[in-house]
């Protein structure tokens, strides 16, 4: 069975040569992308920033909550065991969030050079033979007027 993700690059059309402006491939972050672009806002990036901001500060506000848990003296096994864990579980989603990450750009610009190519494809897989990546093309203008593919 192959995996399928999906990674949605946002190309900027101003100009007579375009421009990979980002790359996402957290489907809350298109999501937000998508709903951004759709209802006109200025700069559809700051909105998926603002979530990244949200989504960090409550995941800090959560580890701020553990860390004072395990400063308690007296905290049973228990409790103290689960917010270890949930410590390590932070650590290692970290470490995959970047390698999400790295992964993303090398496929976002490999997705941008097949758009430049050819830029009637906005939305087409790219797969191997593990693994298939679904590419989905967002076309704005620095003026950010709709354009979504």
């Amino acid at each position: 069975m192959k995996k399928i993700g999906t990674v949605a690059i946002v190309v900027d059309l101003h100009d007579s040569t375009p421009l990979l402006r980002g790359a996402f491939s957290d489907e809350r972050e298109i999501e937000e992308l998508q709903k951004a672009i759709e209802s006109g806002a200025g700069d559809p990036i700051e909105k998926v920033n603002q979530l990244r901001i949200q989504l960090t500060t409550e995941d800090e506000e959560f580890g701020n909550y553990v860390e004072e848990l395990l400063a308690y003296p007296f905290l049973s096994p228990q409790i103290q065991g689960h917010a270890v864990n949930w410590l390590k579980s932070k650590i290692k989603i970290e470490q995959y969030r970047s390698s999400e990450d790295e992964a993303t750009n090398i496929i976002a610009g490999y997705a941008f050079k097949i758009f430049l190519a050819d830029r009637e494809k906005t939305d087409f897989v790219l797969a191997g033979p593990t693994s298939q990546v679904k590419i989905r093309v967002f076309q704005v203008s620095k003026k950010l007027t709709q354009s979504v593919a």
